[in-house]
């Protein structure tokens, strides 16, 4: 059995999912703001969504026909602060 950071880590492990990420962080957004503004198929980022709400990262709530998403506040915020405190403290290859 994997050890529960592997799976967490592997949930993230794209650049989509990693740039939806920081998009929710500023704003929630639909699935169709979200492909428009990171030039993606909308399925794709679908999918993408898909998986980080399985795993609790990000919510949805129906707004008409569409569905908004946006970022676990309780974990995931906390979470992207201490990811950026870490990285301007320690990580020599983000700093080039």
């Amino acid at each position: 059995m994997r050890h529960s950071c592997y799976w967490f880590f592997e949930t993230l492990a794209t650049k989509l999912k990693t740039d939806i990420i920081v998009l929710l962080s500023e704003k929630p957004s639909s699935v169709s703001a979200l492909s428009k503004r990171l030039r993606q198929e909308r399925s794709k980022v679908s999918h993408a969504l898909l998986s980080m709400q399985e795993c609790g990262f990000v919510s949805a709530k129906k707004k008409g026909r569409e569905r908004v998403y946006s970022l676990n506040s309780k974990t995931m915020k906390p979470l992207l602060r201490l990811i950026d405190r870490h990285v301007q403290e320690y990580c020599k290859i983000c700093k080039k």
